[in-house]
C-alpha cells in the first residue's frame, strides 16, 4: 500500500513495490535495492519514534554523501518528522546556531562528526537525541545504532509510515548565503513532490537511468537527485564529492552513468581531464546553482557529445523555476529559459507593474514549489512571500533582477545584493563575468564592487587562467574596454591560482571580499 502521491514517502513506497529488486542507491562501499532501502528506512523511522521523535519534530542530518544519508532521509520522513540536511563541513559555531534555531529532536550524524555534533549541541542548550550512522560503532545512553550493513528487524515494517498530509513540512534547508545568518527554507511535501515531478519530467529521467550525483545531497539540487531518481525508479550513484575529479570521472564511467547533474564550477575541473575518458554514455547534463555561461555550454557539448544539456535557474525557496529547452541553446545561450511545468513567472518594475515580456525587474514566482516560509523568521518571510494584487494569492518575490525578452525568455541579471551602483548607474557583475569568460585564456571569473569616493562603487574582478602566464591583467582590462560600457570596465583585475568554494560548490564570495580588502 502506497501513501498519497503528493507525499514524499509515496515515491519510495511505490518504487519498493514496482522496482523491488532494482538498485536504488549506490556509493563506493555498498549497494541497496529499493526493497532494502525501504526496510532500512522503516527501521530508522521506528528507532526515531522510540527515541521520542514525533510528527513535525525536526531531525538534523549531518552526514556526507552516502547510502546512509539517503536511508536516513527517508527514515525521517517515514517517521513524519522534518529533515534538516546540513553539509558535513558545517563548523561548530554555525551548527550550534542552526540547532538553536530549529530545535531538533534528533540528530543523525556520521561517526567521524560525532565530537563536533555533541559540542555544537551542548553550545546550543537544546536537548537533542543522537542517532549514529556508524562503521564500527559505539553506544551511549543517548545513542541509537544504525548501520546499513546490519540486518533489518522484520518488525520494522509493521510500524508503517506516520499519518501526515502534503501541507506538512518535509524538509528545512538552510541557505548558504555568504553574509548574515542562514535562513531555514521550509519545504512541504507538496513543494518537494511538485518540484520532483516537474523537473524530472522535462529532464526526461527514466527508470533505466543511472544518475551520478557528485554535488552535496544537503544542497537542494543534490537532494532532489534522490527524490527524482526514486520517483522514476532509477539508480542513484552517490559520489562523495568532486574534489578529486580524476577519480570521480573514472567512477562516472565505471558506473555507466547516463545522467550527470553539475554546478558550473565543475566544468573547469572536468575540462583538462575529459579526453582521458569515454564520456559518450552520458545522455543528460543539467546545471544549476549559478548561471551557466555560454563558453561553458560549448565546452560541455564537446566533452559530452551525446548529452542533452539543460541550463536552469532557481532558488532554494522554490527549487528550480526556469529551464532552457536544449533546442534553444544554439541561439539563446545566455538565457535561463522559461518557467518549468506547473509554474508561472513575471517581473515587476519599479512601479510594481507586472510584465511577462520585454521588461527588466524583480522576478516573481507563482506555483506549488514556492516555500512555506523561513523557519522562525517571520520578518524575512514577509519580505519574500507577499500578496500579489493581481492574482490575490501569496507569491515569491525573489529579490533577483531579471530580464524578459519579447518572447518571454528569461535572462538573469543579478542577485539583489550583487548589483553595483557605479556613478549612479546600475552594473551587473554577471555581465562583466560573461565578457571575461569569453577571453580564451580565462577559466573562471568573479566580479564584485569596491567602494570609490567619486563613483560610489567600481567593479573589481578576480580570474583564474587556463594556463599560468597565458595573459596579463592589462590585456584583460583592454578586452573588457572593447566589449563593455565604461562604467562596467573593472578598475582592477587580480589573477588567482584558484577560487575557494563554499559547501555547495559555488565560488565563496565572502572569502573573495576578504581578499579584496587585503589587496586594497
Amino acid at each position: 500500500m502506497t501513501s498519497f502521491p503528493t507525499l514524499m514517502t509515496s515515491f519510495l513506497m511505490r518504487s519498493a513495490i514496482e522496482r523491488r529488486d532494482h538498485t536504488a542507491i549506490r556509493d563506493d562501499a555498498r549497494s541497496l535495492t529499493y526493497d532494502e532501502t525501504y526496510m532500512l528506512a522503516l527501521a530508522v523511522a521506528r528507532d526515531l519514534r522510540r527515541s521520542g521523535v514525533c510528527v513535525g519534530d525536526r531531525v538534523v542530518l549531518l552526514m556526507s554523501n552516502s547510502t546512509g544519508f539517503c536511508v536516513s532521509f527517508w527514515g525521517v520522513l517515514l517517521a513524519g518528522a522534518v529533515a534538516v540536511p546540513l553539509n558535513p563541513e558545517t563548523k561548530r559555531d554555525k551548527l550550534a546556531w542552526i540547532i538553536r534555531d530549529c530545535s531538533p529532536r534528533g540528530l543523525v550524524v556520521d561517526e567521524a562528526l560525532f565530537a563536533t555534533a555533541v559540542d555544537a549541541a551542548r553550545d546550543s542548550d537544546v536537548d537533542v537525541r543522537f542517532v549514529t550512522h556508524r562503521e564500527t560503532g559505539f553506544l551511549g545512553t543517548e545513542w541509537i545504532p544504525f548501520d546499513t550493513e546490519a540486518p533489518c528487524d522484520i518488525t520494522a515494517s509493521a510500524v508503517g509510515p506516520a499519518a501526515i498530509i502534503d501541507r506538512d513540512l518535509a524538509a528545512i534547508i538552510y541557505t548558504s548565503g555568504s553574509t548574515g545568518d542562514p535562513k531555514g527554507v521550509m519545504l512541504t511535501h507538496l513543494n518537494m513532490t511538485t518540484a520532483a515531478r516537474s523537473v524530472s519530467h522535462y529532464l526526461g529521467y527514466r527508470k533505466s537511468d543511472v544518475v551520478f550525483c557528485a554535488i552535496p545531497l544537503t544542497f537542494d539540487y543534490g537532494l532532489h537527485q534522490l527524490t527524482m531518481s526514486t520517483l522514476v525508479g532509477a539508480t542513484l550513484y552517490i559520489e562523495p564529492g568532486f574534489s578529486q575529479p580524476l577519480f570521480s570521472l573514472s567512477r562516472l564511467v565505471a558506473s555507466k552513468a547516463t545522467v550527470f547533474p553539475i554546478v558550473p564550477t565543475m566544468v573547469s575541473l572536468i575540462e583538462p581531464l575529459a579526453t582521458r575518458y569515454d564520456l559518450t554514455g552520458v545522455r543528460c547534463i543539467s546545471s544549476t546553482a549559478a548561471a551557466l555561461h555560454a563558453g561553458n555550454i560549448d565546452k560541455l557539448a564537446v566533452m559530452f557529445p551525446n548529452a542533452v544539456i539543460f541550463s536552469m535557474y532557481g532558488l532554494t525557496e522554490c527549487h528550480r523555476c526556469t529551464y532552457l529547452d536544449p533546442a534553444q541553446l544554439a541561439t539563446r545561450k545566455s538565457s535561463v529559459g522559461k518557467a518549468i511545468p506547473n509554474t508561472r513567472l513575471w517581473v515587476v518594475d519599479a512601479d510594481g507593474h507586472r510584465h511577462f515580456h520585454s521588461a527588466t525587474g524583480e522576478l516573481v514566482i507563482r506555483g506549488s514549489t514556492v516555500m512555506k516560509g523561513y523557519w522562525n523568521n517571520p520578518s524575512k518571510t514577509g519580505e519574500k512571500l507577499r500578496l500579489c494584487p493581481d492574482t490575490h494569492e501569496i507569491v515569491l518575490y525573489t529579490g533577483d533582477t531579471c530580464r524578459l525578452d519579447e518572447e518571454g525568455y528569461l535572462y538573469f541579471v543579478a542577485r539583489a545584493d550583487d548589483i553595483l551602483k557605479v556613478g549612479g548607474q546600475k552594473v551587473a557583475p554577471s555581465e562583466i563575468e560573461s565578457v571575461l569568460l569569453t577571453h580564451p585564456a580565462v577559466s573562471q571569473a568573479a566580479v564584485m564592487g569596491t567602494d570609490h569616493p567619486v563613483h560610489g562603487q567600481r567593479p573589481f574582478a578576480f580570474v583564474t587562467l587556463r594556463d599560468p602566464g597565458a595573459t596579463d591583467t592589462d590585456a584583460l582590462i583592454c578586452w573588457c574596454k572593447e566589449r563593455l560600457e565604461s562604467q562596467a570596465v573593472p578598475t582592477r583585475i587580480v589573477i588567482v591560482s584558484e577560487f575557494i568554494r563554499n559547501q555547495n560548490g559555488k565560488i565563496d564570495r565572502h572569502a573573495l571580499r576578504e581578499r579584496l580588502l587585503e589587496t586594497a
